[in-house]
């Protein structure tokens, strides 16, 4: 019977979006720039940018947390990261639909980012249950 290591596909997810949230910050900021210097009628400019920089804080403790917790097999951590989730991915959705002004690339980029989440959520969930589990020695 084939058995999947739960615990290293989270890893490695958690790996991959590590290196895709520093692009997806860097570009996030750029085009942020860009629309306070094109567009003139920014009105909400300051709640985007806080928004932003609190879904990076979420973020990168969300990431650390829940690589710290899978690595040593303790489920605390990675329930918390789990439930960071949530703000990381309301953050997103805001950057992605309910921004004051909306680029074409900010549409892809967020789905991307929305992607890893929602799979981090699934493997996040069943590495729990395989921490759960008392190990079976042979």
């Amino acid at each position: 019977m084939f058995k999947m290591n739960v615990s290293l596909t989270f890893e490695v997810l958690l790996y991959l979006n590590s290196y895709y949230f520093g692009l997806f910050a860097v570009c996030e900021i750029g085009m942020i720039s860009v629309k306070y210097f094109s567009f003139n009628s920014l009105d909400h400019y300051s709640t985007d940018f806080g928004i932003f920089m609190a879904v990076c804080l979420i973020e990168i403790f969300r990431i650390l947390l829940a690589s710290r917790g899978n690595l040593t097999e303790k489920k605390w951590p990675v329930i918390v990261a789990i439930l960071l989730t949530i703000p990381s991915v309301l953050g997103v959705v805001y950057l992605m639909i309910w921004q004051s002004e909306i680029l074409r690339f900010e549409y892809v980029i967020c789905g991307m980012q929305l992607g890893f989440c929602a799979a981090e959520i699934v493997t996040g969930i069943l590495c729990l249950f395989s921490c759960c589990q008392t190990p079976e020695y042979y």
